[in-house]
């Protein structure tokens, strides 16, 4: 009888002592669970992190855009003299050529499409109108002055329709306004040129229009456009 007591005080103890493991245990489940949310919410935002610096990135890059094509996909115009380029009558692109020089700019050409139509010039970046007028060479030219990280430069427009530009000596435009349309091909308004614009970026306020240099180190008072073009 005595034997029959502790066996049964044996087995009360043993299921008081599985009864609080299992107690112990469940109790400490939550804990495991909410640490392991932790973690994973910590994670997510390590995630997120890149994210956040991408969107930094673009709006620095934003910032900076200061400049808007004078013609639809420019850098793909440019396909005959780009900057600095050398020609004369026996070597250039362009034939027949009248010039001697290196290339104080670039051309952007017109496309067969646009041979017989209005082609809009664009106003490259904020500035003023400073010049408007018939050159040698040109036909109508066009010059504004403009900021480009941080330096003063004119911007020059060549082989432009001067009776289609309205805006007045002096007036603010911004980039991408409407400046004027391309000269016709072969004709007063391009000085006997093809269709095509030269862009020309001058270091400084002065204007100049020169649209080659004789010798290649002057090439370094001028600025390649093909830079600020997309």
């Amino acid at each position: 009888m005595k034997n029959k007591s502790y066996i049964f005080l044996f087995i009360t103890i043993a299921i008081f002592v599985v009864a609080g493991f299992l107690y112990v245990k469940k109790a400490n489940a939550p804990i495991n669970n909410s640490q392991s949310t932790t973690d994973n919410s910590q994670q997510a935002t390590n995630n997120l992190q890149p994210t956040t610096d991408n969107k930094k990135n673009t709006a620095n890059n934003n910032q900076k855009q200061e400049t808007i094509d004078p013609l639809d996909n420019a850098l793909s115009r440019i396909t005959k003299k780009p900057f600095g380029i050398y020609v004369n009558p026996k070597n250039s692109p362009v034939n027949p050529e009248r010039f001697t020089g290196y290339h104080s700019a670039v051309d952007l050409e017109a496309t067969i499409e646009e041979q017989n139509i209005d082609v809009a010039v664009k106003a490259l970046c904020d500035g003023k109108l400073l010049s408007a007028r018939t050159a040698s060479g040109y036909g109508g030219v066009a010059a504004a002055s403009c900021e480009l990280d941080g330096q003063a430069v004119t911007v020059v427009y060549g082989h432009i329709k001067l009776s289609s530009i309205t805006f007045k000596i002096g007036d603010q435009m911004k980039a991408g306004d409407f400046l004027a349309n391309l000269g016709t091909g072969f004709s007063n308004e391009t000085d006997g040129e093809r269709k095509h614009l030269h862009l020309g970026i001058h270091k400084g306020a002065n204007i100049n229009i020169l649209g080659y240099v004789q010798n290649k180190n002057q090439l370094d008072d001028w600025i390649d456009p093909s830079k600020y073009l997309q």
